[in-house]
């Protein structure tokens, strides 16, 4: 089947045409090339002229056995009259770990760190005129990432602490890292001392309450004996108006083994107007009741067992040195280096791109300025 004229004329056409695209686009190379390249150095120039972005990076394990151990060496006790319990809570890894991981997430304590070791005059050596210092922080700042490294493949999960990883983002390579160290060791060293300066306020406190129960103790000692005078020397007077001047155990004694009656009659027993019986300081005498009276008068300070366990726990107590030395609220699992290759910019992706974007545009160009050479 032969086809019509019509149809010829229309393959010749597209034939004709699109021979002439790539005979415009061979007579346009100089400007496809030029353009490409002008392009390609404008995205060269951008890539040198952005300043270079590095990435630091820290990472914790948990405080070792040792640290937790040193922490809870002193054990504390709160007594009252009611009840007896114990007021010293235990700390645990977990405890102290997030205490730690807290202080170093902390904007406050970021800012500290900051301000303490003159990182803005780091940051801007030249002494430019900042117009916002609580700007130039947050933008310093904002980078600041913590996150879980990944569990490596080969190590069993069961066994195997995943370190927490803090990351800083910075134009200085140094001072991101060392910013990053001067904020994990002053957080760890603030973190102990917080810990130690818990508990040598209980321990003060404690000791204030051992005070407080010694003298109570002393002082309901010293009020029983004053009322075992006060009944001695009332004894005393009864005696010596019934003239008992020497006890008469022996006399007992003596009555007790020739009377045939029951061990009742052993207890010495005279009735008087009232019918009550007669205490059995009557069978002292005058003589032992004012020697009685005069040594508890003498002994004011009378061994009470009481007093003496609390002696021995406030001069333990008084014994403890609270010492930072060889307690970490964690461990280093790998510091901050300086890092030496830049995250960003990429410079090679952006030459690349601006490279493909600039050919792909200046055939574009060809294109439009053929349509308006046609017209």
């Amino acid at each position: 089947m032969q086809q019509s004229p019509v149809e010829q004329n229309y393959y010749q056409e597209d034939e004709i045409d699109l021979k002439q695209l790539f005979r415009s686009l061979a007579d346009r190379k100089w400007f496809i090339f030029g353009f490409t390249g002008f392009i390609t150095i404008l995205a060269v120039a951008y890539a040198l002229s952005i300043p270079p972005t590095y990435k630091a990076n820290i990472s914790f394990l948990s405080p070792n056995q040792s640290s937790v151990l040193q922490l809870n060496k002193i054990k504390l006790t709160s007594e009252t009259s009611e009840t007896s319990e114990t007021s010293e809570t235990s700390e645990t890894s977990e405890t102290i770990y997030r205490k730690f991981l807290n202080k170093v997430m902390s904007s406050q304590f970021q800012r500290k760190i900051f301000d303490e070791n003159d990182y803005l005059a780091k940051l801007n050596p030249e002494s430019k005129p900042i117009k916002n210092l609580e700007d130039f922080f947050a933008e310093f700042s904002k980078s600041i990432n913590l996150e879980t490294n990944k569990v490596q493949k080969n190590v069993e999960k069961l066994n195997y602490e995943r370190p927490i990883n803090i990351s800083l983002e910075g134009s200085d390579a140094l001072v991101i890292s060392n910013f990053l160290n001067d904020l994990a060791n002053t957080a760890d060293t603030e973190t102990v001392n917080e810990f130690l300066t818990i508990i040598q306020q209980k321990i003060d406190i404690r000791l204030e309450e051992i005070s407080r129960q010694i003298s109570l103790l002393k002082q309901h000692e010293d009020k029983n004996r004053k009322n075992k005078i006060q009944e001695l020397s009332y004894a005393l007077e009864m005696a010596t108006e019934l003239g008992v001047k020497d006890n008469n155990f022996s006399g007992l004694n003596s009555s007790s083994s020739s009377s045939s009656s029951s061990s009742s009659s052993t207890s010495l027993k005279i009735d008087l107007s009232n019918g009550e019986s007669l205490p059995k300081w009557y069978l002292f005498g005058e003589n032992a009741l004012r020697k009685e009276i005069a040594i508890l008068k003498q002994n004011t300070h009378q061994f009470i067992p009481k007093i003496a366990t609390l002696e021995i726990e406030r001069i333990r107590l008084k014994s403890f040195i609270v010492n930072p030395a060889g307690i970490n609220s964690m461990q280093l699992n790998q510091q901050a280096y300086p890092p030496e290759t830049p995250i960003k910019p990429k410079k090679k992706l952006i030459v690349a791109v601006a490279f493909i974007a600039g050919f792909i545009l200046s055939i574009f160009l060809v294109f439009i300025m053929n349509a308006f050479r046609k017209e």
